[in-house]
């Protein structure tokens, strides 16, 4: 299997988070005897060939080529955030090769007409879809919606006019969008709007940089808000920086330690947090998770193929619903984008983290500032 990992640049933290979650799923598969392509006789060890493409989408290209063209990878696994794999998955389509797509979760990468993609996480427009009826629940009285969105890339375009639309339906009314440059290193003006919109619910969407700024500049100014969910807000990062002014801040996760996700096929979630507690000392944050997760579908269709040919990976993919420990895996069969999957919200309460949407899955309900 090959990837490019973002060892360096903005995305380097993700991106080895990543590849310490692949590798783990590489050597479980090792352990257990390898992977099974054709037949009870026929297993395989697996190897994770990688390359640091330092977050940038010219070297991804370049990168994948190599992997394709010069290590002739038999498993193609696509990087961190969408952008990049927007890059592998342009390659990937040139050499008709899959791409496991387990980091980019932006709808786009779906919208070009790929047949090679094979997505592994919830898109990006079902990310906070239900955060207005969330918040409606809560406080029927809510009805102002302000948005603090990155203004380049379709991630945060994306995640929040789905939300400015579904508000809408609810009687919401969107009294500030502001859009900022991702290198911003002062949201005070933008604060100072929000104290003016006095919003009942504040959404931010930015580069993992931009919501830990916004974060703490909210809580050293204090202005007023009811509800403010963060696309960042769930991770340990996020968590680390702020310390105890992490209460109240909600977001959205594609999955949690905590979480109900009848899986079927392959280990429980206790033994996959344990050996990527033992594959690295990283952070054991999503990135780790959905790779480890990813390497589990691919090890299903392989399977199911009796084969590495990537048109009967793809055909296998296409069919194929399972669950496995990360949750339910079904694909649309033409584009690739993950339909099975969901997202869930989760809301920061006495130092951990409470799932509060959807109903069926709440831990505990949402605590109003």
């Amino acid at each position: 299997m090959g990837i490019t990992a973002s060892r360096s640049g903005q995305f380097q933290m993700q991106g080895q988070q990543a590849l310490a979650g692949l590798q783990a799923w590489a050597r479980d598969v090792n352990r257990a005897g390898g992977l099974r392509v054709s037949g009870p006789d026929s297993l395989r060890s697996v190897s994770v060939v990688h390359y640091d493409d330092a977050s940038r989408p010219g070297q991804v290209k370049l990168l994948t080529r190599r992997l394709i063209m010069e290590d002739q990878v038999d498993l193609v696994m696509g990087p961190y955030s969408s952008g990049l794999a927007q890059a592998a998955a342009a390659v990937a389509e040139q050499y008709g090769k899959v791409l496991w797509n387990q980091g980019g979760a932006s709808d786009r990468i779906y919208q070009q007409g790929y047949r090679w993609v094979v997505g592994i996480l919830t898109p990006a427009s079902e990310y906070l879809s239900g955060l207005p009826q969330l918040v409606l629940e809560s406080r029927p009285e809510a009805r102002s919606l302000a948005i603090v969105r990155a203004a380049t890339g379709s991630f945060p375009k994306m995640v929040s006019d789905v939300v400015v639309g579904r508000a809408a339906d609810l009687g919401f009314r969107t009294v500030l969008i502001e859009e900022h440059d991702p290198a911003i290193g002062d949201f005070s003006s933008t604060i100072d709007r929000l104290q003016d919109a006095r919003p009942d619910l504040l959404l931010a969407v930015g580069r993992i940089e931009n919501d830990l700024l916004l974060a703490r500049q909210l809580v050293q100014r204090r202005p007023y808000f009811g509800v403010a969910a963060l696309v960042a807000a769930p991770i340990q990062q996020f968590h680390d920086a702020l310390g105890p002014d992490v209460e109240g801040f909600v977001g959205p996760s594609q999955w949690e330690p905590t979480g109900e996700y009848g899986g079927d096929y392959g280990p429980t979630a206790a033994q996959v947090l344990e050996s990527l507690r033992q594959q690295s000392q990283l952070p054991l944050d999503y990135p780790m998770v959905q790779a480890y997760a990813a390497g589990l579908v691919a090890q299903r269709c392989v399977e199911v193929a009796g084969s590495l040919d990537q048109s009967a990976l793809r055909a296998a993919a296409g069919v194929l619903d399972f669950a496995t420990f990360y949750g339910r895996f079904k694909i649309d069969q033409t584009t690739g984008r993950q339909i099975g999957g969901s997202v869930v919200l989760v809301q920061w309460q006495q130092g951990r983290k409470v799932i509060v949407w959807p109903p069926e899955q709440r831990q505990g309900s949402l605590v109003l500032p």
